[in-house]
């Protein structure tokens, strides 16, 4: 009697230990995202714009800009302008690594950063930045992609660039102006794989100030056209994110492809 309470004890800290390490390993997932100094400016002004490739909200670690591969923003006519991050400098104030821009027309501008890609592959002797076929001794193999975008304003909100389908791996499109939206509403988003419509897909959202780790004040899914409806239930900062998981086209090369992208914003 005694051993077998002593088994069901064992297998309860097991269990616990278990449940701790899978809380413990989806609160430590890696989101790419830019944010801004501020999301709403008077024409003429600049607009200040970071990266950030961390655990937790609303600020940790900067983003590597040598990890990225792509950074450019849409003015409210649509013209694609290129800028470069700065590489982060412990000597200035905040460590700060804002670009700025300048915001010479009125209306909604869409900034976007794109990573690099990476295979991560767990091997017998740790983590190698390797695809599959490099590695004999490979346990499993994810191929990791992801993407962020910022939409912001100057002067009134306004014209299409916001609704800009950049044909990337996996992508929110907003149906609406998300700077025009108030507390209480919904903003509808397309959600794309590959440029085709992503079905029955988790999308999260929250705002800067509900957590400080990876809880949401919003959880919806895609319909059968690809689009989510996201309730703003509180002015702020918003943050949504899709993550989407896959079989790896060439299972010899990798197991998984692991895509992100999150967009940010400012309601009113």
């Amino acid at each position: 009697m005694k051993k077998e309470k002593e088994q069901r004890s064992w297998l309860k800290v097991c269990i616990l230990v278990v449940l701790l390490s899978v809380i413990a390993s989806q609160a430590k997932a890696h989101n790419l995202w830019l944010a801004l100094d501020h999301y709403s400016h008077r024409v003429g002004e600049t607009a200040k714009v970071f990266l950030y490739l961390a655990h937790a909200l609303p600020f940790d670690d900067f983003g590597k800009p040598e990890n990225m591969k792509e950074f450019f923003y849409l003015d409210p006519l649509g013209d694609k302008k290129e800028f470069e991050l700065k590489k982060p400098d412990p000597e200035s104030f905040f460590n700060e690594v804002g670009v700025p821009l300048a915001l010479r027309q009125e209306g909604t501008y869409l900034a976007s950063v794109v990573m690099k890609p990476i295979f991560m592959t767990v091997t017998p002797k740790g983590r190698k930045m390797q695809s599959k076929k490099d590695l004999p001794d490979a346990i499993s193999c994810r191929y990791v992609e992801f993407f962020a975008k910022a939409i912001f304003y100057a002067g009134e909100p306004g014209g299409n660039a916001y609704k800009t389908v950049l044909n990337q791996t996996i992508e929110m499109v907003p149906q609406k102006d998300p700077c025009l939206l108030k507390s209480g509403e919904y903003l509808p988003v397309k959600v794309l794989s590959k440029g085709k419509s992503l079905t029955g897909e988790f999308v999260y959202a929250t705002y800067i100030g509900f957590s400080t780790g990876e809880d949401y004040a919003y959880t919806t899914k895609t319909d059968h056209k690809g689009i989510a409806m996201i309730r703003i239930i509180n002015p702020g900062i918003w943050w949504v994110k899709v993550p989407h998981k896959e079989h790896y086209k060439d299972q010899a090369e990798c197991d998984v492809g692991q895509y992100a992208a999150i967009m940010t914003f400012e309601v009113k």
